[in-house]
This record gives structure tokens, C-alpha cells and sequence, in this order.
């Protein structure tokens, strides 16, 4: 009967495929148990090289030491597991139900008992630790000795071991696993970087200590991860990694193309092989000495030119082309031997076939030229490691890389000058893709706020954007300007020959403040437009559009049809009138859709065709002799009657002493008085002088009259004429003038005169309610994108909308 043995605590397991992978010096020194961990129906191999086991086996399962004879088998505990396989070496069996894992997967430790028979005089053979959980993997599971390299800890999605947990400690380890974190030292090999990704997954860095042994296969470690990193951090799980001679670089490339790697070590371990062998091996380990037949797939065989020997301590490999497992990334081994003969394996490492992460698309496909905004790329097959990307856009490299899963990462988009579609290159260790047309630079402004009435008056509009320093702002010529336009900008002359410019803009910031180089203030007049040329306001009081026998109306439809194309821009908002009574009274126009067709405010009353239809060019209220100015006042007031909110946007025309095309800013309490957008030019009230007055004669002389005072009304004067006495003619020639009131007394002197004026209200032009985008350009003269090689205008983007609405 053999000796009892305790087994190693056995979280040694194997690195590659079900069966274990030991170094000749540990399968020597005790027995094993693998997988490192074992779910609730799965198989569990003890193996003890020194054992040599009778024919009748059985195991118990059980949170109690080990007793002498097996013990009786309960549903609580312990558990006679099914013994599914057995060699004078091992036992195979599988996890019953009962033993339980931890929270989320975690590892739970039970132990594991051998006896010679399952009666009752049975004697134990030795003993273990199990621990049941859910496995996790590491990835890549194995990594040049010395470490340094970095790897990704991860569990199933359905047993997020790592979820609820603050931080993640790891230690890698020889030997079992300690129940506790413990003190970090040397002897533990404590990794550097520990970083908790998700409830699945922990990244770390490999430690230094981690170094392989000689001899050709990997040496095993086994990597233990406790919650925390204090003394009594409990260990949640455990996954195999080996360190491995010799290392590959890059250690992964596309699967469809050849890849040149180097296989490299800290040691010559091509002292003595002049000649040595390679294979690359899918889905095992690496045979003891060279062969290319086996039970699995027919190892690939690395012969001739595509097999370099550099120095003792490099190999230089042409990879070929390789096969996908269920078309996902496969590992395989590095398997290089003595010769291509009969010779002894002598280094081993890992490299990995995968499909290449290819970029398909960014989002958003265009941002500033000054970067720095986010930009996802989506695509396929991206690594998920830290690390392992890097990128550039139009030639400049992208930053901060953070890698979502393996279909989109996201980054900082570089500066770059104005450009469209430039070209992606994305490079992983597996290769390098590029995606033409991928993103375009564009010249943009943010602008705030991006909404107002045509009411509002002057709005302040901050802009954001880059080279605001540079740009000589001003109010004309070729000075850079601030345009509102409706859709892209275009100040090429239009064809019709007319002056106006193909798209120019209806309203223009002025009075631009740059702050610096990347923030202006100005201001945008939304109550009155620019005319088509976009050389100055837009007049209608001076406006008229008569479209005789040429328009054709349906009763009951708002929409116009002009058979020659007679519409423009300059009619919106304008009142209409037909002599054939096709529209009722009061219609005003309130949008042109192209050249030929238009909406009313109301529907037309009949139906036909080579109808007249008239726009503009009658006013819609009329002042008579009631109108008080003061020159250089924006402020006008009615002596009799009064504003209302109706007038608001309305222009003035043909009234004396205001400018045509002034529009009524807003009314002031009880409607006496208005606010106009342009100073009065001439006032109400005015002095002549050198005025002479007879006693009871109604006429009065006077070298300054010029036969504009009439009429005008006499204020208090010292001349004897009554106050409120009227001028009923002027002969400026003559230098008299007849008054309705005879002067009491008479002298010489100035008069005060006030002049009431008729005035009349046209229809406003404010910019209509409608989405624009504010426009910078560097030259704001007609043709200035032919005629100037410097020229450049900004971008129409979501940011530089700006949207004109009654609220």
C-alpha cells in the first residue's frame, strides 16, 4: 500500500489545454490538483507522480480535515464525488453538487480526500485543496521570463467575480495559493499596476520575478487575486500563467498574411544548435522533441529562408498564414527545437493568429481644427487591452486611446489644418488598417445664443472659435465680416447679372470685439435685412413688384406660382394686392420658396391663370401732420393719436426729417412715443432768426426762411405774435411769410417754430423667423473666394445655427 501523501494545495495547473504543464523539477518535488479552479460539475485531476494507486479509488469532498477512513456522505456534507478516471499517478473526478462558490464565481476552498476503497476500512492516500468557483483566464496566459509585460485578468460575464470589490490585489506564486493576500514582498511576487476594469476584468503588469527555468516549456505560476491588498484581503480566484525561455515580437499578428517575429532570450539558448528547428503548434503544448504528427491538429512547420538563426540568444521566424478557431483569435506555441530532426524542444512561447482590428467609421465624421474633442471609432476586432493601439489622423497621432470593446475606442482628435477626409491608420500588435475619407477638419464656431425674435432689437451673439486676432474686421471693402446666412455662404456674383451674390447673407453681425484669439462679441440687428446685393438694408418703402398676367392662384391654396420666375427673397413679408381681387385685403407674403413659387398669409379666393399680383410699395398706415422729431433723437412722438404693437419692424418712407428704411425698434408706454433704429436728421421744433414783426400786420420778414417752415406752429416769442399761431405761406425769395394771427406790439427777434410732419409706415423687413448659421469670412467683398488666394470662410455646423423665431 502506498504511502499516505498530502497533496500541494493545487492551484499548479497547466497553461495550455485540460492536461497539466509542469517543469520536470516541480512534477518531481509533489503532486498537483488542476484546474486551478473547478465549477460545480466539472473534473478535477489530482496527480502525484511519487504515487502509485491501487485499482479501487474513491474521494471526498469536505470543509473538515481529512478524517482517517472515508466518512458517510450526506447532502450537507461530506460528498463522494464520481471518480471518472484513475492511473497508478491519478484521479480524475467530478465536482458534485453540493460544494458551492463564493459570491460572483469566487473561489471557495474545500478539501480533497483519496482512500483506497470507499468501505468502511478504507485508508486515506492523501489529501488536497479544491477550490470551487468559476475558472478565469489570463490573457495572454503566458509572457517572456522577467516579465514586464502586460496581461488581463477575466471572468465569465454570468460570474462577475470582481464586481462589488473596492480593489483588486495579486500576487503570483510557484506554489498554492495563501487563504490571504498576507504582507507584499519579493517572495510573493507582488505585480505592479493592479487596476480593477470592470466586474470581469483586472489588468496588471507582470513582475519581474516572474522568470522561467531551463528546459523548453513554460514554467508554471499560478496567478492568485484577493479582495484588496490588505494582510486579510481573501483570495477571490486564481488563473495559470507561465513564463516562458524565450519570448515573441509582436507576440500577435493577422491571420490572413505573413508576420516576421523574433524569438528571443536572457540566455543562449541557441549555444550549441546551428541549425534549429520550429514549429508552430494550435491548441497544445509543444512536443518533447521535434515532430510534425500528433492527436490534434498537424503542428505548422517553419523551414528554409522563413527560419533565421541571428546569435545564440535570437531566432528570426517568417509566420504564415494561419487558421482561426470558431474564428476568433487562436493561440499557439512557439515551439523551437534542437534540430528539424529528432531534436529536444529547447524554447517555447506563445503567439496569437487573429483577425486584424479594422476602422470602418468615425463619429462624428468632422470637428475643429483646434481637436481636442472626443471621437469614437467603430469597427472590428480592436484589442481590449490597454495599451495595445495607436492611431493617427491625418499623419498626427490620436491620444488617449481608451478601448471600449473589441467594435469602438474612443480618443482626443489631434489639431490639424482645415482639411476634408482625411485618412485613419489604426495599428495593433496584429497589424495596421487605414480608412480613407475618414474624418474632415473643419473651420468652426460655437455661437451663444443661437436663438432670438426679429423683435428683440440688438443681440450681443458670443462667438468661439480660432485666428480671431488675425482677421481685420470692418464694415466694408474687404474687410472680414460676420454674415447671418440662410444655408452656405457663397459671395460669388449671382448669373442673373443683377449684383446680388449667388447665397449672401440677410443680416449681419457688426461691431465685432475680438477678446482673443478664440472669442469675438458682436452685435446682429434680427429687425432689419439686408437687401439681395448685401450692400446695405433693405428699403420697402421703396420697394415694388408687380407680376402683371403672370401668376397663376388656386382658391383656397396659400401657394403662388409665378410663370416667369418673379419671386425673390426681397417680397417676404411684404403686403400684397391684386386689381382682379384674387386675394382678399390684408395678405402679406410670408415665405418665397424658389423663384416661382410663394406662400400667402391667407388663401387666394379664385382660380386661374396670367393673374396680376402686386407686392410692396403702399403703405400700411399714414400720419398726418402729427409726427414730432428732434434731430439726432432715435426717439419720435406723435402729437395726437398713437403707436401701437402692430407698428413695431414697420419702416418709415417719404417722411421729412427720417431716413427711409428706419423701422420702429419698440413703443413706449401708452403709445405716444416710439424708438426708431436711426437718429432723426431733422427736428420738429426750429429757430429763425432775425424775424421782424408789425404791430397788427399778419405778415413778418426774414432773410433766413428757405420755404420749408409751412407748417409749422409759433411758440412763445417776445415779437408780439400770439402763441400757437400758424405760418400760412413762406416767399423765401421774397424773405416773408403770412401768419392766421395779426402780431400785437411787433419787434425783432428769433421765432421758435414747430414743424409737425406726415409720415408714412411701410411694411417691415425683419429677418424672416426661419434657421440661418452665422458665417465668418475672411473677405467680406463680392467674389472674394476668386479673387483672393487667402480667402476662407467658416463652416456651416449644428454649432453655428442660429435661429430666428417669435420666442
Amino acid at each position: 500500500m502506498p504511502s499516505i501523501r498530502t497533496l500541494r494545495a493545487g492551484l499548479i495547473a497547466g497553461v495550455t489545454g485540460a492536461g497539466l504543464l509542469v517543469s520536470p523539477q516541480v512534477a518531481s518535488a509533489a503532486p498537483v490538483l488542476g484546474p486551478i479552479v473547478v465549477p460545480v460539475g466539472g473534473t478535477a485531476t489530482i496527480t502525484d507522480p511519487a504515487a502509485n494507486y491501487p485499482s479501487t479509488v474513491a474521494v471526498q469532498l469536505g470543509v473538515a480535515v481529512c478524517p482517517a477512513k472515508i466518512a458517510l456522505a450526506t447532502a450537507a456534507g461530506p460528498w463522494i464525488p464520481m471518480v471518472t478516471a484513475k492511473t497508478s499517478t491519478s484521479v480524475s473526478f467530478t465536482v458534485p453538487t453540493g460544494p458551492v462558490a463564493g459570491a460572483n464565481g469566487a473561489v471557495k476552498a474545500y478539501n480533497a480526500c483519496v482512500y483506497d476503497t470507499a468501505a468502511g476500512n478504507s485508508v486515506l492516500q492523501g489529501s488536497t485543496t479544491l477550490y470551487v468557483g468559476s475558472p478565469v483566464t489570463a490573457g495572454p496566459a503566458s509572457g517572456p521570463s522577467g516579465g514586464g509585460n502586460q496581461i488581463v485578468v477575466t471572468a465569465k460575464p454570468e460570474a462577475p467575480v470582481f464586481s462589488g470589490v473596492t480593489s483588486v490585489a495579486a500576487a503570483f506564486t510557484t506554489g498554492a495559493c495563501a487563504a490571504t493576500f498576507g504582507t507584499p514582498s519579493a517572495a510573493n511576487l507582488v505585480p505592479a499596476n493592479v487596476s480593477k476594469q470592470s466586474g470581469t476584468a483586472v489588468g496588471l503588469t507582470v513582475p519581474a520575478g516572474v522568470v522561467a527555468t531551463a528546459g523548453g516549456a513554460p514554467t508554471p505560476y499560478t496567478i492568485c487575486l484577493y479582495d484588496g491588498a490588505g494582510a486579510t484581503g481573501a483570495l477571490l480566484t486564481a488563473a495559470p500563467y507561465g513564463a516562458n525561455v524565450a519570448s515573441v515580437n509582436p507576440a500577435a499578428g493577422s491571420y490572413l498574411t505573413s508576420n516576421a517575429v523574433s524569438v528571443t532570450a536572457s540566455m543562449p539558448f541557441l549555444t550549441g544548435v546551428p541549425s534549429p528547428g520550429a514549429l508552430l503548434v494550435a491548441g497544445a503544448s509543444c512536443p518533447a522533441t521535434y515532430g510534425t504528427t500528433g492527436s490534434g491538429p498537424a503542428p505548422v512547420a517553419i523551414t528554409g529562408s522563413a527560419l533565421r538563426r541571428i546569435s545564440a540568444t535570437k531566432l528570426l521566424l517568417n509566420i504564415p498564414p494561419l487558421t482561426l478557431t470558431n474564428n476568433q483569435p487562436t493561440p499557439y506555441q512557439v515551439c523551437v527545437y534542437a534540430n528539424a530532426g529528432t531534436g529536444a524542444l529547447i524554447a517555447s512561447s506563445s503567439y496569437t493568429a487573429a483577425l486584424t482590428a479594422t476602422p470602418t467609421a468615425v463619429t462624428p465624421s468632422a470637428g475643429p481644427m483646434s481637436g481636442g474633442n472626443i471621437i469614437t471609432v467603430v469597427g472590428t476586432d480592436f484589442p481590449t487591452e490597454p495599451g495595445r493601439i495607436t492611431a493617427t489622423l491625418g499623419g498626427v497621432p490620436l491620444t488617449n486611446i481608451q478601448p471600449i470593446n473589441d467594435r469602438a475606442f474612443t480618443a482626443l482628435a489631434p489639431a490639424h489644418p482645415v482639411e476634408d477626409d482625411v485618412t485613419l491608420i489604426v495599428t495593433t500588435p496584429m497589424g495596421t488598417r487605414t480608412l480613407i475619407g475618414a474624418y474632415s477638419y473643419l473651420n468652426m464656431i460655437r455661437v451663444s445664443p443661437n436663438t432670438a425674435p426679429s423683435t428683440a432689437g440688438n443681440v450681443d451673439v458670443m462667438i468661439a472659435g480660432s485666428r480671431f486676432l488675425s482677421l481685420p474686421f470692418g464694415t466694408g471693402g474687404t474687410s472680414a465680416r460676420i454674415y447671418l446666412v440662410s444655408g452656405v455662404y457663397n459671395g460669388v456674383d449671382a448669373a442673373d447679372g443683377s449684383g446680388a451674390r449667388a447665397n449672401g447673407p440677410v443680416a449681419e453681425c457688426t461691431d465685432v470685439l475680438p477678446l482673443n484669439d478664440e472669442e469675438l462679441v458682436c452685435t446682429l440687428q434680427l429687425g432689419r435685412r439686408l437687401n439681395a446685393a448685401g450692400t446695405g438694408y433693405f428699403d420697402p418703402s421703396t420697394y415694388t413688384s408687380n407680376l402683371d398676367n403672370d401668376v397663376v392662384a388656386t382658391a383656397g391654396s396659400r401657394l403662388v406660382t409665378s410663370n416667369a420666375g418673379r419671386f425673390s427673397r426681397n417680397d417676404v413679408g411684404l403686403p400684397v394686392w391684386s386689381p382682379m381681387n384674387m386675394i382678399p385685403s390684408g395678405v402679406t407674403v410670408t415665405a418665397v420658396l424658389s423663384p416661382t413659387r410663394a406662400l400667402l398669409s391667407k388663401p387666394a379666393t379664385m382660380s386661374g391663370g396670367g393673374l396680376t399680383l402686386n407686392i410692396g410699395g403702399q403703405p400700411l398706415r399714414q400720419f398726418g401732420n402729427v409726427l414730432v422729431t428732434t434731430a439726432g433723437s432715435t426717439t419720435v412722438g406723435l402729437s395726437s393719436g398713437s403707436f401701437t404693437k402692430a407698428d413695431v419692424g414697420r419702416v418709415f418712407g417719404n417722411t421729412i426729417g427720417i431716413p427711409n428704411g428706419t423701422s420702429i425698434l419698440s413703443i413706449g408706454a401708452g403709445g405716444s412715443t416710439a424708438i426708431i433704429s436711426a437718429p432723426a436728421t431733422a427736428g420738429t421744433t426750429f429757430t429763425i432768426s432775425g424775424v421782424t414783426a408789425t404791430d397788427g400786420s399778419g405778415m413778418i420778414t426774414s432773410a433766413a426762411f428757405v420755404g420749408n417752415e409751412m407748417p409749422a406752429t409759433i411758440g412763445a416769442n417776445t415779437l408780439g405774435i400770439p402763441a400757437g399761431t400758424t405760418l400760412n405761406s413762406v416767399n423765401p425769395s421774397a424773405g416773408t411769410a403770412t401768419m392766421s394771427a395779426n402780431a400785437v406790439g411787433g419787434g425783432q427777434g428769433s421765432l421758435t417754430l414747430t414743424r409737425l410732419v406726415s409720415g408714412m409706415l411701410y411694411a417691415g423687413a425683419p429677418v424672416p423667423d426661419g434657421s440661418y448659421h452665422l458665417t465668418i469670412v475672411s473677405n467680406g467683398a463680392n467674389d472674394a473666394v476668386l479673387t483672393d488666394q487667402d480667402y476662407f470662410q467658416t463652416d456651416v455646423t449644428s454649432n453655428s445655427t442660429f435661429t430666428v423665431a417669435p420666442f
